[in-house]
């Protein structure tokens, strides 16, 4: 697997370390990170009936200051190294005290995910993708394609319009993580190429954007497609043109391409 995402960790730890209260930041952290860890075991994956991995790590480790004190990991669901859905497994401590997840389809089709054996989330194939006009023609190399997709990646900006504190809305813009979250392996994918880019708050993925290139085409071009991890309004614009956009949407459903769940806190263990 080929994460390229690994500093991540490290600017958490920077920042908690650098606050008061660091040790805390760190303890909480750390809680957030077993926990995620035991849930995601709890969850199988299947696209067209073919059973996809389990994850076995996390490709980014991220925190979130501007929503409170919440930690979270985001992980990639891959088949023939392909990314087709990612997740979100997040524990908040302040101003909420809870344990939640969102999933999001990508390029996968029919999934259907199972929490101990149950269906809990099954989307409709709503996958699109676009064609990003105008882009230079694919580089012949993978190290060039890397290259431009980072600068095609830069071509976009996000905008929220959060209201979860304020009934009118609070202005969000998201920002470019420089690394993807992931990028296709060559050695599975053979001539398709592309990466997985996360816009962030914090470093929160609040919008996926994900660049291929079928390069066995006689006229290869790159497209795009998008998956949400947000339940508000998110506008997607490409050198100031909307070029993707969706209304909030905070009662998604199991069939719904982006879902929300509450999963809960553990219940405490008593002394007998």
């Amino acid at each position: 697997m080929r994460y390229l995402f690994s500093l991540a960790w490290l600017t958490i730890g920077l920042a908690v370390a650098s606050e008061p209260g660091g040790d805390r930041g760190r303890e909480e952290a750390a809680e957030a990170d077993r926990l995620c860890a035991t849930e995601l075991s709890h969850w199988r994956l299947t696209s067209g009936g073919i059973v996809v991995a389990t994850p076995e790590e996390s490709v980014l480790r991220w925190t979130n200051p501007f929503a409170g004190r919440v930690y979270g990991n985001t992980y990639v669901w891959l088949q023939n190294g392909r990314p087709i859905a990612a997740s979100c497994l997040f524990r908040y401590f302040d101003p909420y005290r809870s344990f939640n997840g969102e999933f999001v389809a990508l390029c996968g089709t029919k999934l259907v995910a199972k929490r101990n054996d149950a269906v809990v989330w099954q989307p409709k194939d709503e996958w699109q993708w676009h064609p990003v006009l105008g882009a230079a023609t694919p580089a012949a190399t993978a190290a060039q394609r890397l290259v431009q997709m980072r600068a095609l990646a830069g071509e976009f900006t996000v905008e929220i319009i959060d209201t979860r504190n304020f009934s009118k809305g609070e202005d969000q813009r998201p920002r470019l993580l420089p690394k993807p979250l992931y990028r296709y392996d060559a050695q599975q994918t053979k001539t398709l190429d592309g990466a997985l880019y996360a816009f962030v708050l914090g470093t929160d993925p609040e919008l996926l954007v994900l660049l291929e290139c079928d390069t066995a085409k006689a006229n290869p071009e790159w497209r795009f497609g998008v998956g949400q991890m947000n339940r508000y309004q998110i506008c997607l614009k490409r050198k100031g043109e909307t070029v993707w956009e969706v209304a909030e949407n905070k009662g998604n459903g199991p069939d719904s391409a982006y879902r929300f769940i509450d999963i809960g806190l553990p219940r405490r263990k008593t002394k007998p």
